[in-house]
C-alpha cells in the first residue's frame, strides 16, 4: 500500500518572497551581552543592534557567544519583522500559522471519520447482545 504523502506548511511556502534587507539601509552597533554569565557576558561586545534605517525598526540578538552569528541571527529576525510590517497579515509567519492550523483541523476531521463509526457499531452490538 502506498500512503499518500501530505506536503507541510513549509513545504507549501518555500517560495514565499521575503522583503529585501540590504546591508546598507541597516546600521549596526556591536553592544555588552546580558543575561546569565556574569561578568564575562556583560564586558564582550558580542551582542547585535541593528536598526534598519529606512523603517526605523530596530532588533537586538545575543543568542550565540560569536558576534558574527548573532549578525546573520539580527539579519534573517529583521527580514521577518519587516515581513510584518509590509504584508501584516499576509506575512509569511501568518500564513504559516494558518496552513498548520488547516492541517491540524484536517487530521482531526481524519480522524473523527475513522473512530465515530466504529464506535457506533460497537455500541449497537452491545446493545443487540444485551436484548
Amino acid at each position: 500500500m502506498f500512503r499518500r504523502m501530505m506536503a507541510t506548511p513549509k513545504q507549501k511556502l518555500k517560495n514565499y518572497k521575503f522583503p529585501e534587507v540590504r546591508k546598507e539601509d541597516c546600521e549596526q552597533k556591536y553592544i555588552s551581552g546580558w543575561g546569565p554569565g556574569g561578568q564575562k557576558v556583560n564586558t564582550a561586545q558580542n551582542a547585535v543592534q541593528l536598526t534598519h534605517i529606512p523603517t526605523g525598526t530596530v532588533v537586538k540578538v545575543h543568542e550565540s557567544r560569536l558576534l558574527p552569528k548573532n549578525i546573520d541571527i539580527a539579519f534573517e529576525r529583521m527580514k521577518f519583522v519587516l515581513d510584518r510590517q509590509i504584508n501584516g497579515e499576509n506575512c509569511y509567519e501568518e500564513q504559516l500559522k494558518v496552513w498548520k492550523l488547516l492541517r491540524i483541523q484536517k487530521i482531526r476531521i481524519n480522524f473523527s471519520d475513522f473512530k465515530i463509526p466504529k464506535k457506533r457499531k460497537l455500541i449497537k452490538e452491545e446493545s443487540k447482545q444485551g436484548n
